[in-house]
């Protein structure tokens, strides 16, 4: 029997834009969405490209790969402007930062450089830090629902389907196809190919072989508020105690929070009041600024790994995931996407940490 399309991607967030891009230089693929792309977490997100997270400034899997991943992907599809060269601040607002920002700068020169109070208050007058900052050149900030927007619209200028609300129920395969069923209204398709991608994001829940891989989801929430009449200098994105995002010259986006145990995804006024009150520990006035807009999305994370998981599922060979992309999708997505065709000729190539497996 015929197959339907080389590739079928499931899910049209961060990872599957990524992934329906790269593969439809060479195959011939069709995206399938239950609703709009970046309808899930990708379109909660506030974009911060921040290549040395968390507390302790940590590099990114594959630092220097991940950055140029992104770039040559956003080029390629037609799109650098997405990626403005900005930098990324991280003012130190604890104690407890100093020691590591100051030893990651030292680290990575090549990426990263320390500024004194001063010169922090020289280039960015309105952020607070009496310690200092941890700079970033090639940091920065990029509109995730554009990306993964921009990214279809270029696959299907390669010829690839991207079909919306098209709810994927399950998946099986043969030893010559992968199988998908596909909700149309109140029956279901079948649709073959080659290769399955399963990139459901939150979806994943809904799916026992999907969550044995260890999946956890974490709420997290985004606050977009009136950029304060007291703001007077530049801005770049900062990522001290919370994270600001400008958001152009009226806005500003100030995220985030971390709830492992929520029952929907609607904004709680809580976290709003916790995000805003710690934001304004850099930026003076955002915790009393009009709110524009609050949203909250759902980011998949391993139980065990900081990594994403890709590649074929276990005691499967046609049928792949790609997900847990957790709060580092915008630099491991475009990483990953890259190496795709490689891996679907050889899948050992893939880096056993990322690898699924069964819990």
């Amino acid at each position: 029997m015929s197959h339907d399309a080389d590739v079928i991607v499931a899910g049209a967030g961060l990872a599957g834009a990524c992934a329906a891009f790269v593969l439809s230089a060479h195959h011939n693929v069709h995206v399938l969405e239950a609703a709009q792309p970046a309808s899930g977490a990708s379109g909660a997100a506030a974009g911060l490209v921040n290549p040395f997270m968390g507390r302790r400034a940590r590099p990114v899997w594959q630092l220097h790969e991940a950055l140029d991943a992104l770039s040559e992907l956003l080029d390629e599809a037609g799109a650098p402007e997405l990626f403005p060269p900005q930098g990324v601040l991280r003012p130190v607002i604890e104690d407890d930062q100093e020691s590591p920002f100051r030893e990651a700068a030292a680290e990575h020169p090549d990426l990263a450089s320390w500024l004194s109070p001063h010169e922090v208050r020289a280039r960015y007058p309105d952020v607070h830090t009496s310690v200092g900052g941890f700079f970033v050149p090639r940091g920065g900030a990029i509109d995730v629902p554009a990306m993964v927007r921009t990214l279809l619209a270029a696959a299907a200028d390669r010829g690839a389907t991207i079909e919306t609300e098209a709810p994927v129920v399950y998946w099986h395969e043969t030893p010559s196809d992968a199988i998908v069923e596909v909700g149309r209204g109140r029956r279901t398709e079948e649709l073959r190919a080659d290769r399955v991608l399963l990139a459901l994001g939150q979806g994943y829940g809904r799916f026992p072989e999907l969550r044995r891989l260890g999946l956890t989801g974490v709420k997290g929430q985004t606050v977009r508020v009136r950029r304060p009449d007291s703001l007077t200098g530049p801005l770049v994105p900062l990522s001290g105690r919370g994270y600001v995002v400008p958001d152009g010259d009226d806005a500003l986006v100030l995220g985030s929070n971390y709830d492992n145990n929520f029952d929907d995804l609607t904004p709680d006024p809580q976290a709003t009041s916790y995000i805003r009150e710690k934001t304004a520990r850099m930026i003076p006035d955002v915790d009393e600024t009009k709110i524009i807009d609050e949203q909250a999305g759902v980011r998949v994370k391993h139980k065990h790994s900081n990594l994403p998981l890709l590649g074929p599922m276990p005691r499967r060979e046609r049928i792949w995931t790609f997900t847990a992309l957790g709060s580092k999708g915008l630099l491991t997505a475009p990483l990953f996407a890259r190496e795709l065709q490689e891996y679907l000729n050889a899948p050992s190539k893939i880096p056993g940490a990322v690898q699924p497996s069964k819990e």
